[in-house]
């Protein structure tokens, strides 16, 4: 797997505070860097895609573990 420009680790956090970090983190970056999120609660992986739809975003992976998954993404460019 290539490197990810930023790495956001959500594992024993719980829905409400993980799609806020993942919304600011997500405005945060800049078009075309990746961002891999690191979770282990199971609606923040349901959910995770519902607060992006405001973001172009590409959906590069996502990686199920045991305990933990991982879902890797691509800013993209806004709309003009």
């Amino acid at each position: 797997q290539s490197a990810v420009d930023h790495i956001l680790d959500l594992r024993g956090m719980i829905t409400p505070v993980t799609l806020l970090n993942i919304s600011l983190v997500f405005r945060a970056i800049k078009s075309g860097e990746t961002l891999e999120i690191v979770g282990s609660d199971p609606e923040t992986k349901r959910d995770l895609f519902k607060i992006l739809r405001t973001f172009p975003y590409e959906l590069l992976n996502i990686n199920d573990e045991k305990t933990v998954f991982r879902v890797r993404l691509r800013k993209g460019s806004p709309a003009s």
